[in-house]
């Protein structure tokens, strides 16, 4: 499986250093990183893209970021539905 893994450092300092990792979770699935060293990325900018088979993401954070998601008035668990 294909990984790539681009860190962010936000300019906010509550946030800090943050990590992206796209995972490409087939065997000919692969990662295209397409930012480089130095890039200013900002909410919504491409950092890569996937190619064939399936794939996902995370997004990691110190353990000392307190992060609220927006759930769009859904409850997580099992049962949730788009």
């Amino acid at each position: 499986a294909a990984r790539g893994i681009v860190y962010i450092k936000a300019k906010n300092p509550h946030i800090g250093l943050m990590c992206f990792v796209s995972i490409g979770m087939s065997e000919v699935s692969t990662n295209e990183i397409t930012v480089k060293k130095g890039d200013k990325v900002k909410k919504g900018d491409q950092l890569g893209m996937f190619h064939f088979g399936g794939s996902t993401h995370l997004l990691i954070f110190r353990p000392e970021v307190d992060i609220e998601f927006d759930l769009g008035g859904q409850t997580p668990g099992l049962d949730s539905h788009n």
